[in-house]
């Protein structure tokens, strides 16, 4: 039978009007997450760099960032899948407010999937981000730099060293350059409590992006923190990447905690955006430091050799250094403006050393303005007035004031120390085994460190006597940061020390026991004849332990000590303090100690140790040599 064409149209006609209605096409961001699934995207190491997601003992996953505006799901710190969708979802919400729009908050996420997934840039919904391309086109980044600026000796938070990036662009001058900085949000000077909260993850650390010259002000002038940049070997390419993920992470908070999760380790995900091959964060133990950041760097082959930029402090040091003591004076009255720049001119001087007194006056004046103790119009009228006179005094010798550099960061030793050892005490030999997880003591080589501080974490001893077999906790330093830092005619700091852990300590009857402590003072220090450090502190000992009559005992005390680089490598420590407890367990405590570090290599010294203490009449003499290995 033939079938007519307007039977057919009937037909077709009565299965539309029978048939559901057709499925409506899927959407562009529901395409483009079908495609991310399908290619394991979230899986991928890029991504987890850019969301700083690291591997948790249950097997999953976790951002180390805790800030919620960071993820655009729910889940997004712990689920990797459910973050990238929400992100790519994210990208095609409609126009929000300049700035707002995920595209103009996640530019290295957006880079990084336009490349994975192929979106074209017409696909995207137009969005303003002005302040971003702004500040894009104000960086114009071309290369990239990472900073060191050394340990500031007054300044707990600030001991260890502090790392930042800084990104260059075409000019010559790097101080118009930014620099990235990751930092907690910390104002606290008590070391005790900076130690504690820093520890406990108490301090919320932020990511900024700021004008170099800041930095250079900050460290360099304010804090007289000596500077040391390392170039990184990076591609115009891997710059940028840097860069995106940097405006990413502006104003997103996270936990801070002093010996992981701080300046050093944060800053690697930086460099990792930048080149994802890199495992620099993968490769940190259970603390990092920022010198640790310098050789995870360097051992990966993507740093230059480092370049050199003395602090105000040195420089003032370094000019002090070339005048007599009159002409120190002289410069310091200037500074002060107690006397009159024409006034250089001493009896019998020389024009080079009245150049060189104005040029310290000159530098003095500005280190005062930087610290306001200058207004700015009192500042002109002195400065100006100084180089004024400066100038009638012609051109000086070239290189006058350049500052040698010392041993840079990344010359220093390991952050972790093990000793191993003995000695004998009350005629009792001991087997002794010490670990210094971190950081730096008194004693240990100064080269890459700073001379005079000390900073430890649960510095510990254990010794155990063959003749009796017994093993025992010689002691257990929770914290221990010290400072001598030298006062002069320009610069007065305070030194001051604090300390909390056990110890074993004579008593009363001549026996020892183990006990806590608590230990501070303060007072001051000066430079010795030999360049080393001279020191006086007033201090406060509390104790307490079952041995003691209440269980408690507290005194004032003092301590005098010398510190001496007598070669590159021996350095000399003699110290003496002396304990009067008056509450609780009442003794007299008195005790001197000679001891030495001989550097064998980089990471390698040896220690001997001498001392004598007096506590009520009985005499304890101990002798210990140890072999330590720096890691």
């Amino acid at each position: 039978m033939a079938i007519t064409r307007s039977a057919v149209f009937a037909t077709l006609w009565l299965l539309l009007l029978v048939s559901p209605a057709a499925a409506a096409p899927p959407s562009q961001p529901d395409l483009l997450i079908a495609r991310a699934r399908s290619m394991g995207l979230a899986s991928e190491r890029n991504w987890h760099i850019l969301l700083h997601y690291k591997k948790t003992f249950g097997g999953g996953f976790r951002s180390r960032i805790s800030d919620p505006n960071f993820f655009l799901s729910p889940q997004g710190r712990e689920n990797p899948e459910a973050e990238l969708e929400a992100t790519i979802a994210g990208f095609f919400l409609p126009r929000t407010g300049d700035g707002e729009h995920p595209i103009c908050r996640f530019p290295a996420r957006l880079q990084w999937l336009k490349d994975r997934l192929g979106i074209p840039p017409g696909d995207l919904p137009e969005t303003a981000c002005t302040e971003q391309k702004e500040l894009l086109q104000t960086v114009d980044a071309r290369s990239a730099v990472l900073v060191f600026p050394v340990g500031h000796i007054n300044s707990p938070a600030s001991m260890f060293g502090h790392t930042l990036l800084r990104f260059d662009g075409p000019t010559k001058s790097n101080l118009i350059s930014f620099a990235v900085n990751y930092a907690a949000d910390a104002n606290d000077k008590n070391g005790l409590l900076y130690a504690y909260k820093g520890l406990c993850g108490k301090y919320k650390g932020y990511y900024s992006l700021m004008p170099y010259y800041l930095k250079v002000k900050e460290y360099g002038d304010l804090e007289h923190r000596d500077m040391w940049e390392y170039r990184l070997r990076l591609s115009q390419e891997e710059v940028d990447r840097m860069l995106l993920h940097t405006l990413e992470l502006e104003r997103i908070s996270s936990q801070y905690f002093f010996l992981d999760e701080n300046c050093s380790f944060n800053l690697l995900f930086l460099i990792e955006a930048a080149r994802p091959t890199l495992h620099l964060s993968d490769r940190t133990g259970l603390w990092v430091l920022p010198t640790d950041t310098i050789e995870l760097a360097r051992e990966n082959g993507i740093v230059d050799e480092a370049v050199y930029r003395p602090s105000q402090g040195a420089r003032i040091v370094k000019m002090a250094s070339l005048l007599d003591a009159e002409g120190q004076k002289a410069a310091l009255k200037l500074a002060q403006g107690k006397s009159e720049p024409s006034k250089a001119a001493r009896a019998g001087a020389s024009v080079q050393q009245q150049r060189e007194v104005l040029d310290l006056a000159a530098e003095m004046v500005q280190l005062r303005y930087a610290r306001k103790e200058l207004e700015k119009d009192d500042f002109n009228k002195l400065y100006l007035k100084i180089l004024a006179q400066r100038s009638r005094m012609g051109k000086g010798e070239d290189d006058l004031y350049t500052v040698a550099p010392p041993p840079p960061p990344d010359a220093g030793h390991g952050t972790v120390k093990l000793g191993a050892g003995g000695g004998v005490r009350r005629d009792e030999w001991f087997g002794e085994l010490r670990l210094q997880p971190a950081f730096h003591d008194m004693l240990d080589p100064d080269q890459g460190y700073i001379r005079g501080a000390q900073i430890k974490f649960l510095d510990t001893a254990l010794r155990y006597a063959p003749e009796h077999d017994r093993l025992w906790l010689k002691s257990l330093h929770l914290l221990d940061i010290a400072s001598t830092s030298p006062r002069d005619r320009f610069f007065t700091p305070l030194s001051w020390k604090a300390a909390a852990g056990w110890d074993t300590e004579a008593m009363k009857d001549g026996r020892d026991s183990l006990i806590f402590r608590v230990n501070t003072g303060g007072g001051f220090a000066a430079r010795s004849p030999f360049g080393g450090i001279l020191h006086a502190l007033g201090e406060v000992d509390l104790n307490a332990g079952r041995r003691f009559a209440g269980n408690v005992a507290a005194g004032p005390g003092v301590s005098l000590g010398a510190l001496e680089q007598v070669t590159d490598w021996w350095k000399l420590q003699l110290k003496g303090e002396a304990f009067y407890y008056l509450l609780g367990d009442e003794r007299v405590a008195v005790k001197g100690t000679v001891a030495q570090n001989f550097r064998l290599t980089r990471n390698d010294s040896v220690n001997l140790e001498l001392s004598y203490q007096e506590v009520e009449g009985h005499s304890v003499r101990e002798a210990t040599l140890l072999w330590n290995r720096y890691f």
